[in-house]
């Protein structure tokens, strides 16, 4: 946090002193001067004081109290109106505890005060420079107290959201509200910021399912926003923006040294983003061969491999990739991850473009990215320019390196889907190097693995049933497993490196990951840009070796026939309106066609008598492995798909938007027959509460169970991959 410094508070005094009018001459003598300027001061010292006061141990309410006393008592001591120190001070402090209103309205009056030497006649003109210094530094401030007062609105929006409905969207509520508080900050600075940028794209793809009456209501006039695809794409759009503003404010970054780093050499600064770009700018590049003939196409223009690298920093909850000292390359795997909250940033967006030079820039500030003062391994302590600042060390210096890594977390590698179809192809391709390190005794050589966290049972029982080897004969973790992203909750997997703040960072000499392309469109009929589609060969790759691992686990206990219906009742999104009446209805087909209706809920080892990790990760691949029909609702649990034999009906009620291709792009690959039975229009789309069917949406998904179930008894070899 900049704070206004003794020397340029005397010298604008001295100013000050050059304007009072010679009529006053008598009244303020120098000796008077001098003890006013002494008062003012000491009340200024004061406000300072308050400035860096520890919020977590003085409630802001009182300090708010302490400051307008001591601000009045400034005022009162050096009563001129061209002095602005004190409301500039005090505007701070307003800021700091989140009265942003009052913050603004005494900002707007220290720059009124502090410009008047500029218009003055008689100014000495070698004190402009600081004069003009001291406005343009107030102007900075100003902008900055807006964009948190607009920040603090998104902010409400978001917590009221997490306060009564656990994150979910309610039906008071609507991506459109805080969209305009964000077309607000996104003209405050100079340039966009990159976290404002993201928080645009992400509610527009949630508001892509808006009903049209609704759209009209809000955009009456706007044909653009009427059409899906064109909204989807300006999604996508600014997530892109959102990560070259990001890099940008990362290259000025290395300009502070942060996280080790050093201003940005002649080769190596730029953003990659995708398989084929890395494989070009990559240490090394191996890519896949694999059979064309079961991909009918449709991966043949994309990359598929492993890509490594040389001395290279890995950061943020989503393990991104970025160059060590002066190399400035950040390698992210689809425009959807938001480097903001990934890699070191200073708030370079803040800056008019005259003011970037190759030189740092003592306004910038360290970003801090969700307000975590330990983001990257860094504290809060002073910087090159006397300010409060995020300092953010090499990482080095913090233990926090490796000889050699494989990474196999990622972007949201925490989420069940994105572990499934993401995470899990990466270990099946890297499986055997990766026993190769776990057979290495404990030396001096770090030679680690990451992954995501373990707190996450589902990742831990996916380890237990594909590496047996990275658990001792005790069920302890190898200490060449690194768990990798935020702590959910107390205890654990112990025996084990952890990297599990909200922002991790590392140095590895040598890293290999698995990385590929994904397809540029999502598939008919959605059309749009692509989220998160992984590629059939790899899907397929790992369907048969997790099959084939629950084989060698377990006994077969296929029932005949079976209906999956995957439960939403006890997440804090999308639960099914109709879930009751539809359930009742397939308990009716299942009886009448001699099946098995199975409700499966996710299940979680939260205590001794649950199911071990293991055991939930067996039972749920055996469930979705004998299923004939699965029906649900869009969500993480359709992930379990990927385990489903080829020809099993999915019936996935979800929503018409180019986002949300997940289970037709996963179906498809596993050659599964997909339904698409689509939700009532809902402008909370994957964030809403409550889901529902439109008129004779029950009757759609019943219809579409006793289609599948006959496809079933007309096929033969149904349990053969």
């Amino acid at each position: 946090m900049s704070s206004v410094s003794r020397v340029s508070i005397v010298f604008l005094l001295a100013i000050i002193c050059q304007l009072f009018p010679h009529h006053n001459a008598d009244t303020y003598t120098s000796e008077n001067i001098d003890l006013m300027i002494k008062e003012y001061m000491t009340h200024l010292e004061r406000l300072v004081q308050l400035l860096h006061t520890d919020t977590q141990t003085q409630k802001g309410t009182d300090i708010i109290a302490q400051g307008k006393e001591a601000f009045d008592k400034a005022t009162a001591a050096f009563p001129d109106d061209t002095v602005a120190h004190a409301h500039a001070l005090f505007a701070k402090i307003c800021s700091k505890v989140g009265v942003y209103d009052e913050a603004i309205s005494l900002f707007d009056e220290a720059i009124r005060r502090a410009s008047l030497p500029l218009e003055a006649e008689n100014s000495d003109p070698s004190s402009l420079a600081e004069t003009k210094s001291l406005v343009n530094q107030l102007y900075l401030e100003r902008r900055r107290s807006h964009n948190q007062f607009i920040g603090s609105k998104v902010l409400q929006w978001h917590a009221a959201n997490d306060e009564g409905y656990k994150g979910g969207i309610p039906p008071e509520r609507s991506p459109w509200q805080p969209m305009n508080y964000v077309e607000l900050q996104l003209g405050i600075f100079p340039f966009p910021h990159p976290q404002t940028l993201f928080e645009k794209a992400t509610l527009i793809v949630l508001s892509l399912d808006s009903p049209e009456e609704e759209i009209q209501e809000i955009n009456s006039v706007d044909e653009e926003a009427m059409n899906v695809t064109a909204r989807a794409w300006e999604a996508y759009e600014s997530y892109q923006e959102s990560q070259s503003a990001a890099f940008v404010a990362y290259m000025h970054g290395k300009k502070r040294y942060l996280a080790g780093g050093q201003p940005c050499g002649q080769e190596g600064y730029d953003l990659f983003v995708g398989g084929t770009t890395w494989s070009k700018h990559a240490w090394k590049s191996n890519p896949f061969a694999y059979d064309k003939s079961i991909d009918a196409g449709q991966s043949d223009d994309l990359y598929m491999g492993i890509i490594s690298f040389q001395n290279v920093l890995v950061s943020g909850r989503d393990a991104v990739i970025s160059g060590y000292k002066d190399n400035c390359n950040v390698f992210a795997r689809h425009p959807y991850i938001n480097l903001s909250n990934n890699i070191p940033l200073v708030t370079a967006w803040e800056t008019p473009i005259s003011e970037v030079t190759t030189e740092d820039n003592a306004a910038w500030e360290t970003y801090i990215p969700e307000g975590d003062t330990r983001a990257f391994g860094g504290s809060v302590g002073k910087d090159g320019n006397g300010n409060d600042a995020l300092l953010i060390p090499d990482p080095r210096s913090n233990n926090a390196w490796f000889d050699s890594a494989i990474l196999l977390t990622g972007y949201a590698s925490d989420n069940y889907f994105h572990f499934v179809t993401e995470v899990l192809p990466s270990l099946v391709v890297m499986r055997n190097r990766i026993k190769d390190i776990l057979k290495q005794q404990q030396t001096e050589t770090k030679d680690v693995v990451v992954v995501p966290n373990l707190q996450n049972e589902f990742v831990e029982g996916f380890l237990r049933l594909l590496l047996p080897e990275a658990f001792d004969d005790k069920g302890k973790l190898s200490p060449h497993i690194v768990q990798w992203g935020p702590w959910k909750k107390s205890g654990g997997v112990g025996g084990t490196t952890h990297f599990t703040s909200t922002h991790p960072i590392a140095f590895t000499k040598r890293l290999a990951t698995v990385m590929w392309d994904q397809p540029a469109t999502a598939p008919p009929p959605l059309n749009g840009p692509a989220h998160c589609l992984t590629p059939k060969p790899l899907i397929r790759a790992m369907q048969r070796v997790v099959l084939k691992s629950v084989d060698s686990n377990t006994s077969d206990t296929v029932m005949p026939k079976k209906i999956v219906y995957c439960s939403r009742s006890s997440s804090s999104t999308r639960k099914l309106a109709e879930e009751d009446e539809l359930l009742s209805r397939l308990q009716e087909v299942a009886s009448k066609e001699g099946a098995q209706l199975f409700v499966f809920e996710k299940q979680v080892a939260t205590n001794a008598t649950g199911p071990s990790p293991l055991a939930a990760v067996i039972d749920a691949i055996q469930v979705f492995q004998s299923a004939n029909v699965v029906v649900g609702v869009h969500g993480a649990s359709l992930a379990n798909i990927a385990f489903c034999r080829i020809g099993t009906t999915i019936i996935e009620l979800g929503f018409g938007i180019p986002q949300a291709a997940h289970y037709l792009h996963l179906a498809s690959s596993l050659e599964l027959d997909y339904v698409g039975v689509r939700l009532r229009q809902n402008s909370r789309s994957f964030g809403a509460t409550e889901v529902s069917l439109p008129e004779g949406g029950v009757d759609e998904v019943v219809n579409s169970v006793i289609k599948g179930l006959k496809l079933y008894e007309g096929m033969d070899g149904r349990d053969e991959l």
